[in-house]
C-alpha cells in the first residue's frame, strides 16, 4: 500500500501504535496532571509507574511528559473552559486599601463603619453577607500582618502595603485565609496553588466537589478549608453545581485622567496609585476619584505634586488636563502651609546653639526650630543624635524627659513573591464521561475510513485504515494544536462533531471557539475528533455517518 501512497502523504502518516494506552486510568491522570504542573513533585516510585508506561521520559536529569502522557493531562476532567466561569474582582484589595487610606474607617469601629453595600458593587452577584464577611476578615488579618496600621483611624502602611499588592491575587487570599503561609514562601507558593487550582472548577456537582478538592490538595501539596473559598468567592454554588471565578492575568490596561477629577482604569491596579485615589467601583473597570482627602492622603505618604502627576502622566493614554495639575498644585500649597510633627524638643542656650547649628552630623536629624534655641529633632533617630551630641562635647545630656511613646509592634513578615501560575492545558466544553470515553477508545473510525476509501486511499475492504493522527475531543490541547496545524500546512481538516456528522476540507479561519471549514463553521468544543489530512483527499459532498458500513 506504501508505494501506491501520493507524494508526500507517507510524511504525515504512521502506522497504529498497537502498545499505545487504550485506557488511562483516573489515577494515572492525577499524576500526570500533578507531573505537568511540578514534575519533581513525584515520589520515586510513582514516577517509575509513569515511566513503565511510557507516559513520562527523563532527559538531562529532568522528567518531562511524553506525547502520550500529555493525552493523559488533557483527559483529565478537572478543569472546566473559562468562558463559562466568572471573573474573580481583583479590585478587591486595591479598593480596601484606598478606602482605608481616606481615612474613612475609625479605629474600633471599623466593623460598624462597613455599611450592608459597602463592597456589593465589586461583588455583584454575591451574597451581601459573604461580602461583609470578608471585608471585615481581610481588615482584621491586615491588621495582624502590619499592613494596616491601627491608631484613632485606620491607616496604611506604605511599604508593606505596596510589598503586599505586589504579590499575585492568589497569594493575598492565602496570606489573608491561611495564617501558616505567613511563615514561609514555600507555604504561601503552596496555599496560592491551591486557590487557583479551586478557580480552575467548572460545574461540579455539590455532592462531588470533596473528591476534587482532595485532587488539588494532592497537585497543591496543601489543604485550606473549602469553605473560606466560597466567604471570599473563588468558588460559587448555583443549583446544586459549583464553579470557581478564574483570575484575571491581564498584560494591558487601559488608563484615563479626566478634567472632572476622576480616573478610569482597567487592569490591575498599580501598587503606586491606590493611596491618593478614592475608588468608585464596577464590577469590571475601576473607576477612581482624585479628591482634596485623597490627595492629602498622598502627601501625608510623602509624594509630591510632581511624582503624583509623574505617575499619572506615565500610565495616562492622554495628556493630563491642565485642570488636574492646577489643583493638585493648589492643594499642595494648602498642604504644606501647616504640618504637625511628631519630634522631641531640644533646648540649649544661644552658644550651644550656634555650635550645634555648625555641625553637619546632626543637620540630617533636625526637623525644624522653633526659635533660635529651641531644635525640633527626629524622634525616630535619637540614638543617632545622641552618639553625634556626646562626640561633639554634649556628654552631660541627660534622659528625654516627658511621657514615653508607645512603640510600634513589630510587622509580620511578608514572604517575597514564589508563586507562578502553572500553565495547565484544560479549556474545553465536553464533559467527561468514563463510559463513553472507553466506548470511544474501542470503536472504530468508521467515517474516516470510508473518506479515505473514497479517495482511493483504501483500495480493498481487507486493509486497515491508515495510521493517521486522530485527537479525541477530550484532548483540547492537542486539538487546538492538530487544527492550527492543519491550516499552516494548508492541509485538509477530518473534523467528526459529537453527533456523528462529519467535515472534511480546508480550514480558512482559526481562533479558540469557532473554525470555519469549507465555509461552514463549527465550534471547536462540540468536535469529537479531529485528523490532519493530506491535500488530495476529497471534500465529500455527501458526508458519511457513524451508521454508514464498511
Amino acid at each position: 500500500m506504501n508505494e501506491e501512497l501520493p507524494f508526500g502523504f507517507r510524511n504525515i502518516l504512521k502506522r497504529f501504535e498497537r502498545e499505545s494506552v487504550k485506557v488511562i486510568s483516573d489515577e494515572e491522570s492525577v499524576l500526570l496532571t500533578e507531573a505537568y504542573i511540578s514534575p519533581e513533585s513525584l515520589s520515586g516510585e510513582e514516577a517509575a509507574s509513569l515511566l513503565d508506561r511510557g507516559l513520562m521520559s527523563v532527559e538531562d536529569g529532568r522528567r518531562h511528559i511524553t506525547d502520550l502522557g500529555m493525552k493523559g493531562v488533557s483527559r483529565y476532567p478537572l478543569f472546566g473552559k473559562e468562558g463559562q466561569r466568572q471573573l474573580y474582582p481583583e479590585a478587591f484589595f486595591p479598593f480596601l486599601f484606598a478606602t482605608v487610606a481616606s481615612h474613612s474607617l475609625p479605629s474600633g469601629r471599623w466593623q460598624r463603619a462597613i455599611s450592608s453595600d459597602f463592597f456589593t458593587s465589586i461583588f455583584p452577584s454575591v451574597d451581601k453577607t459573604r461580602v461583609l464577611e470578608a471585608a471585615s476578615r481581610s481588615i482584621g488579618r491586615l491588621i495582624e500582618l502590619g499592613v494596616i496600621k491601627e491608631t484613632s483611624t485606620l491607616c496604611i502602611r506604605r511599604k508593606e502595603a505596596e510589598d503586599f499588592l505586589r504579590l499575585s491575587e492568589e497569594e493575598r487570599l492565602a496570606l489573608i485565609i491561611d495564617e501558616n503561609a505567613v511563615k514561609s514562601g514555600e507555604a504561601l507558593a503552596k496555599d496560592a496553588l491551591f486557590i487557583y487550582l479551586s478557580s480552575l472548577l467548572s460545574s461540579v456537582a455539590e455532592e462531588k466537589l470533596g473528591e476534587y478538592i482532595a485532587v488539588i490538595e494532592k497537585l497543591s501539596g496543601t489543604r485550606i478549608d473549602t469553605e473560606d473559598l466560597f466567604v471570599f468567592s473563588v468558588l460559587e454554588k448555583c443549583d446544586g453545581m459549583v464553579s470557581g471565578r478564574a483570575f484575571t492575568d491581564e498584560e494591558t490596561a487601559s488608563f484615563a485622567v479626566s478634567s472632572d477629577f476622576s480616573v478610569t482604569y482597567r487592569g490591575k491596579t498599580p501598587p503606586s496609585l491606590f493611596l491618593f485615589l478614592s475608588p468608585i467601583m464596577t464590577d469590571r473597570t475601576q473607576e477612581w476619584k482624585l479628591t482634596k482627602e485623597s490627595a492629602k492622603t498622598a502627601f501625608s505618604s510623602g509624594l509630591t505634586t510632581a511624582e503624583i502627576t509623574g505617575s499619572l502622566s506615565e500610565l495616562s493614554l492622554y495628556n493630563i488636563p491642565e485642570t488636574v495639575e492646577s489643583r493638585l498644585s493648589l492643594w499642595y500649597s494648602s498642604y504644606s502651609s501647616i504640618r504637625a510633627m511628631r519630634t522631641l524638643v531640644l533646648a540649649t542656650d544661644e552658644r550651644n546653639a550656634r555650635i550645634i547649628d555648625a555641625l553637619p552630623t546632626l543637620k540630617m536629624h533636625i526637623a525644624g526650630k522653633l526659635s533660635d534655641t529651641v531644635f525640633l529633632m527626629n524622634m525616630e533617630t535619637e540614638s543617632l543624635w545622641r552618639r553625634a551630641l556626646e562626640n561633639a562635647g554634649f556628654d552631660m545630656l541627660g534622659p528625654t524627659e516627658g511621657p514615653e511613646f508607645a512603640k510600634e509592634d513589630e510587622n509580620i513578615y511578608i514572604p517575597n513573591p514564589s508563586f507562578v501560575r502553572p500553565s495547565v492545558p484544560e479549556k474545553r466544553a465536553i464533559a467527561f464521561d468514563k463510559k463513553l470515553w472507553e466506548a470511544v477508545e474501542k470503536s472504530a473510525d468508521t467515517p474516516l475510513r470510508k473518506a479515505l476509501a473514497l479517495s482511493h486511499f483504501i483500495v480493498s475492504p481487507d486493509e486497515e485504515t491508515p495510521g493517521v493522527e486522530m485527537i479525541n475531543g477530550l484532548y483540547y490541547q492537542e486539538k487546538m494544536r492538530l487544527i492550527k496545524a492543519t491550516e499552516e500546512n494548508s492541509r485538509k481538516l477530518y473534523a467528526e462533531e459529537i453527533d456523528g456528522t462529519v467535515t472534511i476540507g480546508k480550514v480558512v479561519r482559526t481562533d479558540d471557539e469557532h473554525i470555519s471549514v469549507n465555509g461552514k463553521v463549527l465550534e471547536t468544543a462540540k468536535i469529537w475528533k479531529a485528523a490532519m489530512l493530506p491535500q488530495s483527499v476529497r471534500s465529500l459532498e455527501i458526508l458519511p455517518s457513524d451508521s454508514d458500513s464498511q
